[in-house]
């Protein structure tokens, strides 16, 4: 009787958290080990995304969507936003940004060292071995329930040295990024409508622009 009161004791309080009761199982090593487990499989990858800053200095907001064209085996990589195109055929990788009317080329081993840290498909794939996890709890991310991880660099010299993420309970992809800087600073990346392992159009992955653009190469 005792084990069988402790039990409904434990169901019921769950249950007015919010969580189902295969929640109260879920650990940081459950959560990212089913993440790791599900990225696994992903050999291609589209998604929609936005990213929100808050600039603390000058007290500004700014927003911005794009979309982000991954092939995992290839390391072929294609990232549009209103305000620059990137480009990857896992040996050159191309920058073009309108504004400036220039494309800049430059190798993609470069871009593997640490240039890439901040952009969206960092978030989804290549952090997981620099920082150490820790399960805060769950939240509702746009009516999607989700699992709060706390990410703190395991080497101090990281660019990021802590950051947030929501992943996707059902789906165990990441939903929602969060991180701030020593200024106060905020940056807030969403993900949506994730496509996976679908056949990409390899057109995607050679940059094209208009005739009169300068294409500066640094390879």
């Amino acid at each position: 009787m005792t084990a069988h009161f402790s039990f409904c004791v434990l169901t019921g309080l769950v249950a007015f958290l919010g969580y189902g009761p295969q929640d109260a199982l879920h650990t940081t090593e459950t959560v990212t080990g089913k993440m790791r487990q599900h990225l696994d499989g992903v050999r291609s990858l589209e998604v929609r995304y936005s990213v929100s800053t808050y600039a603390a200095v000058l007290d500004q907001r700014n927003e911005t969507e794009g979309r982000l064209y991954l092939e995992r085996d290839e390391n072929r990589l294609r990232l549009e936003e209103a305000g620059q195109t990137i480009v990857s055929d896992g040996e050159s990788l191309w920058t073009y940004v309108p504004g400036n009317r220039q494309v800049i080329v430059s190798p993609a081993r470069e871009d593997a060292s640490g240039a890439r840290q901040g952009r969206p498909d960092d978030f989804i794939f290549n952090y997981s071995n620099r920082y150490r996890y820790e399960l805060e709890g769950r939240e509702q991310v746009d009516g999607t329930p989700s699992f709060l991880l706390r990410l703190t660099a395991v080497a101090s010299a990281e660019a990021i040295p802590e950051l947030r993420i929501w992943v996707d309970a059902e789906t165990w992809l990441t939903n929602k990024v969060k991180y701030a800087d020593d200024m106060g600073s905020e940056t807030t990346l969403r993900f949506k409508d994730y496509r996976l392992n679908a056949k990409l159009d390899p057109g995607l992955f050679r940059m094209t622009t208009p005739d009169d653009v300068e294409w500066v190469d640094l390879r």
